[in-house]
């Protein structure tokens, strides 16, 4: 039995604190077992730098029969760059190394059968370290390298990957974090089986589409939207649905994770199947492919997804939306509805064929609450038990005291919710710009029991992973995405 070394995960600085729920997520849905996951709150809220990965979580021991599902839950998550094995640890670059070497040469060996690479990464700094500079820190380590002297060394696809991490400085010098970590670290990267979602992320870039409004959902973003979606869905047959769909950027992430879709618009040319296809000029997003008579059906086809079940222009505020919307999925319930609301005004292009009319982002709490109520009732009416509701909300900035607090939306969720069937269980924030501040909400429909020959709504819920539930907030993120 080899020894139990510590294990971590690192995770990208973008994407807010929705990034541990995903995980959370991912596990509950790729994984057999349950696990109790414990997350520290305050390096999310001190750790400076880059965009690369630099927030640092331990995770509690479990067994080696557990690692290889760890590795695929942070090979399907978005936020994630892996889950480790700590074999090296240290205040200074010469403690990191002599505690490597309690690290027998046979356990190396062992974890590491084939090709291999040292990735080096810094947590806390913008700055980074020559190359030079990277290889004379890994040649301290010695005896990890002697130990793999018969193993070959691969720079460009190698089956196993050792990390060097530095911890050089938090943001907050005046409130340092309690208990820090160690400042030096020599990780083992769990191998995945499941290839990474990064693959996917480069398949469904935005310059690739055929088919594309000018505020399509970022790749990033969509994905870690349905990632947290589909937590009680089915491994197969799970559907999906986006109300909202736009030009189908979350219709198209979902298909990449294997459900079926289902889309409705308020704008025909989003949703036209056959008879009218749209002429869309190229855009920095799409500069090489010319003017194309395109329909959203193509994004799926050229990536070789299937293709939603039904596009329907609907107006979710209709009395008739969520008989339509079930109909088109067969008449069941949907496992997630997921979507990004249009708060404002949505343009699909500028020029002839924009909206009639300004366009304009601008969104009060009294509005922005009247289309949340809009939204949830449409849950509540097509979600089936347990079922998930995943979206987007614009919160108060510092150049934007126009929309509500993350306290105040929270609240209000939780009111417009309880009365619904729907439960908040998960609300992070990240920080777009000073002028974009924007929540990530996760609600669960209620389960659903007959009384005196009733159906009604209990306040009974399903059993999560760990057996808790948790909430995770705070904010970070990066510039640049539009406005809704």
């Amino acid at each position: 039995m080899s020894a139990q070394y510590p294990l971590l995960a690192l995770f990208y600085a973008r994407l807010g604190d929705s990034r541990l729920a995903e995980f959370e997520s991912v596990w509950a849905r790729l994984a057999p077992q349950a696990v109790q996951w414990s997350w520290d709150d305050r390096p999310l809220a001190t750790l400076g730098g880059d965009v690369g990965p630099r927030v640092v979580q331990m995770l509690p021991p479990l067994p080696q029969s557990h690692h290889g599902w760890l590795a695929d839950t942070a090979a399907q998550s978005v936020a994630c760059r892996g889950v480790f094995e700590v074999w090296g640890q240290g205040d200074t670059l010469a403690d990191c190394v002599a505690d490597t070497t309690t690290v027998p040469a046979a356990h190396i060996q062992a974890r590491i059968d084939g090709s291999w690479r040292v990735n080096s990464v810094t947590i806390g700094t913008r700055q980074r370290r020559h190359s030079d500079a990277r290889v004379a820190r890994m040649a301290q380590f010695g005896w990890v390298l002697d130990a793999l002297a018969e193993r070959p060394v691969d720079l460009k696809t190698p089956a196993h990957r050792l990390w060097l991490v530095e911890v050089q400085r938090v943001l907050r010098d005046h409130q340092p974090v309690p208990d820090p970590a160690p400042r030096h670290l020599l990780l083992f990267q769990l191998p995945a089986r499941r290839p990474p979602i990064q693959d996917r992320m480069s398949q469904l870039a935005l310059r690739k589409r055929a088919f594309l409004s000018t505020s399509t959902l970022a790749v990033d973003r969509a994905l870690l939207l349905c990632n947290l979606a589909l937590r009680s869905a089915p491994a197969a047959g799970a559907t999906v649905l986006d109300p909202y769909c736009g030009s189908g950027g979350i219709l198209l992430t979902a298909a990449a994770l294997g459900a079926q879709t289902v889309g409705s618009d308020l704008d025909w040319r989003m949703v036209s199947d056959n008879r009218w296809p749209v002429r869309i000029p190229p855009s920095e997003h799409r500069p090489a492919r010319g003017v194309e008579a395109v329909r959203m059906r193509d994004n799926f086809d050229e990536a070789g997804l299937t293709q939603p079940t039904a596009l329907l222009k609907l107006d979710v505020g209709s009395v008739d939306a969520a008989s339509r919307l079930l109909e088109a999925n067969g008449g069941r319930r949907y496992d997630a509805l997921v979507c990004d609301p249009p708060y404002g005004r949505r343009e699909f292009q500028h020029g002839k064929n924009a909206w009639d009319g300004e366009l304009s982002f601008k969104v009060n709490e009294a509005a922005l609450a009247g289309s949340l109520q809009t939204l949830i009732q449409l849950a509540a009416d097509t979600l089936r038990p347990e079922g998930r509701l995943v979206f987007l909300a614009p919160v108060r900035s510092p150049r934007d005291a126009s929309k509500p607090s993350p306290e105040t939306l929270r609240d209000l969720l939780q009111r417009q919710g309880r009365t619904r069937g729907l439960e908040v269980v998960h609300m992070g924030v990240e920080v777009l710009h000073r002028g974009l501040h924007r929540a990530v909400v996760v609600m669960t429909r209620a389960h659903l029991k007959e009384v005196g020959g009733r159906r009604s709504e209990v306040g009974g819920r399903r059993p999560v992973v760990g057996g808790r539930r948790r909430e995770v907030s705070g904010v970070t993120g990066t510039p640049g995405e539009p406005v809704h």
